[in-house]
């Protein structure tokens, strides 16, 4: 016996004035409105980033206690930040002005293209290519007119070996 799960075009239930209309990217407009109430956290985590990809060896790895492993979170936050839907939801919104769209995303491709076999340690301080990053990152937070180089954990958890809670990140995400 076959079951099927789909409903037949022909015998839909919802009318057209029920069906919600998809933007470009695939969302409805209340899948949209649900983003847009956590826009200041996607906005921290592209701000943060940035401001990871400014710090030398020693003050990423000063950051292992809010990100255990911050050579490896310091691509991840950046490619979660530029999740699609998450990046313009923030330019929509305002955040960061649109016409600084370009300068990021060219700054996460170079991210991308960075050789997987210099993604170490050693190379942080010493590879040209890492020091360009780094001040690529700079410039592009003074444009954005953030002058802090202090990552914001506003909205971290931190959770020690034992399961306490050492701080509690904010959760109300708007």
């Amino acid at each position: 016996m076959k079951f099927n799960f789909f409903k037949s075009k022909k015998k839909n239930n919802t009318s057209k004035e029920e069906e919600e209309e998809v933007n470009s990217m695939g969302f409805t407009k209340t899948e949209i409105e649900e983003y847009d109430k956590h826009v200041k956290f996607y906005y921290t985590n592209i701000i943060n980033s940035l401001i990871l990809y400014t710090y030398n060896e020693k003050q990423l790895d000063k950051m292992e206690t809010i990100l255990i492993d911050p050579l490896t979170e310091l691509y991840e936050e950046l490619d979660y930040a530029f999740t699609p839907i998450l990046f313009e939801t923030v330019l929509k919104n305002r955040l960061i002005d649109t016409k600084f769209k370009n300068e990021l995303l060219e700054f996460k491709i170079k991210v991308d293209e960075i050789p997987t076999e210099i993604w170490n340690w050693n190379y942080l301080d010493t590879n040209e290519t890492w020091k360009n990053i780094r001040n690529d990152a700079d410039e592009l937070l003074n444009k954005l007119g953030i002058n802090t180089r202090k990552y914001n954990d506003e909205f971290t958890t931190i959770i020690s070996n034992t399961g306490e809670i050492l701080k509690k990140g904010n959760s109300n995400l708007k």
